[in-house]
C-alpha cells in the first residue's frame, strides 16, 4: 500500500503536462451537451449511453470514440468551454502548466475556421488563467495518414495559429505505414515559423521511428516512445541529446500497446537515464488524470518522491515556454515540493 504521507504529497504537489488531447479530454456530459447544442446524433442519446460509449474494447474503438469527440467540436463556442472545462479540471490537480493536442486534421475535414476555433480555444485558455492561474499552450497535432501535402498546409496553419497560443507541431495517427521521412518538408516550415516540434512514436512502430523522427525532423520531445528500449544506441543518443519522452502508462495498456502494466517499460526507461515525463494523453478516454498516473508511478512502478518531483522539474524543462518562462516557472515547483515535502515529512 502506498503511504498515505506520499499520495497526499502527490495530489497536492504542483504539476506540469506535456501530452494531453484536448479532444480527448471532454466529459460525457459536454458531449451530450455539444451534440444536442449542434444538431448531432450520437451512438448514445443519454448520460449513461455515452459513459458506456467510453468503454471501448480495443484500439479501433477507441479511434472511434475520439473520432466522435472530434466531431462534436462544431463552434468557436464549443472550443472555448471545452478548453475552459479542460483546463479548470487540470488546475483542480494543480496543474500550473499543460500544453494540449489539438487534432487539426479531424476539422480540417469539416472545413471549420482555423481563426474561430482557435480564438475559441484562447477565450477558453484566457478565462482559465483569469480565473485560476493555469497556463497552457496548443500543439497542431497532425494525423500522418492524410499525407505529406495536407501537412505542409497543416504547418502553415499551425504558424499562423502562433497569435492564439499555438507552440508546436507535431504528427500521430498511423505510424507503421507512414514514416517520419513523408514529413520533413512540414516539420521544416513549422521549425523556420518558431513552433517546437514533437513527433507521436515508438508505440505503434519500433525504434527505428523514434530515431527518425528525432534525425529527420528535428524533434526535441517524442509522445510515448516507449520501443526506444529495442535500440541501445538509440537509448543513448537520446539520453546525450536530452530528447524528452513523453510517456503515458495507462493509455499504452487501454490501447494494447502494452499488454498489462506489469508489462510497461516506464521505469526501465528512467532507470536508463532518459529525460522522460508522465502523462494522462486522453484522460477521459483512458478513465484516468495526471495525477493518477503519478499515483501508479509510485505504487505499482516504485517511483519515489525524489524520482517523482524529478520527473515534475523534467516537465517544465521539456515544455515548449520561452525560457524565461520556464526558469520562473521551475524555480516556483522546486519551492513549492520542497515545502510541501517540508510540511508532510516525505
Amino acid at each position: 500500500m502506498l503511504d498515505p504521507r506520499v499520495a497526499t504529497f502527490i495530489h497536492r504537489m504542483p504539476k506540469v503536462e506535456l501530452h494531453a488531447h484536448l479532444e480527448g479530454s471532454i466529459s460525457p456530459s459536454t458531449l451530450l451537451e455539444m451534440a444536442r447544442r449542434n444538431g448531432l446524433s450520437l451512438p448514445a442519446n443519454d448520460l449513461a449511453g455515452i459513459e458506456r460509449l467510453f468503454c471501448y474494447d480495443d484500439f479501433l474503438g477507441f479511434l472511434q470514440v475520439y473520432m466522435i469527440c472530434a466531431r462534436t467540436l462544431c463552434t468557436g463556442e464549443d472550443f472555448a468551454q471545452l478548453t475552459y472545462e479542460v483546463l479548470k479540471a487540470a488546475a483542480a490537480q494543480n496543474i500550473r502548466y499543460i500544453e494540449l493536442f489539438l487534432s487539426s486534421m479531424q476539422h480540417r475535414l469539416r472545413s471549420l475556421d482555423f481563426a474561430e476555433l482557435l480564438q475559441g480555444i484562447a477565450d477558453g485558455r484566457e478565462r482559465a488563467y483569469r480565473e485560476m492561474g493555469i497556463q497552457s499552450g496548443i500543439m497542431f497535432d497532425y494525423g500522418r495518414q492524410f499525407g505529406s501535402e495536407e501537412a505542409i498546409e497543416m504547418a502553415h496553419e499551425a504558424v499562423a495559429g502562433r497569435k492564439y497560443g499555438v507552440v508546436a507541431f507535431s504528427i500521430g495517427g498511423d505510424e507503421i505505414n507512414y514514416p517520419p521521412a513523408l514529413f520533413v518538408e512540414a516539420f521544416k516550415v513549422a521549425r523556420a515559423g518558431g513552433l517546437g516540434l514533437t513527433a507521436h512514436a515508438g508505440e505503434a512502430a519500433g525504434a527505428e521511428s523514434v530515431r527518425d523522427a528525432v534525425e529527420l525532423l528535428g524533434v526535441s520531445r517524442i509522445g510515448h516512445g516507449i520501443r526506444v528500449l529495442e535500440d541501445p544506441v538509440l537509448v543513448e543518443e537520446l539520453r546525450r541529446c536530452k530528447v524528452a519522452l513523453d510517456v503515458c502508462p495507462t493509455s499504452n495498456v487501454r490501447t494494447g500497446v502494452v499488454r498489462s502494466y506489469d508489462e510497461h517499460p516506464v521505469r526501465r526507461l528512467y532507470n536508463a537515464g532518459l529525460l522522460m515525463t508522465i502523462n494522462s494523453d486522453d484522460p477521459t478516454l483512458f478513465g484516468t488524470t495526471l495525477t493518477d498516473e503519478f499515483l501508479l508511478a509510485a505504487e505499482r512502478f516504485g517511483f519515489t518522491v525524489d524520482e517523482i518531483c524529478g520527473l515534475v522539474q523534467n516537465a517544465v524543462r521539456a515544455s515548449f515556454l520561452p525560457p524565461e518562462h520556464k526558469e520562473r516557472l521551475l524555480a516556483d515547483v522546486i519551492a513549492e515540493q520542497e515545502a510541501l515535502r517540508g510540511e508532510l515529512g516525505v
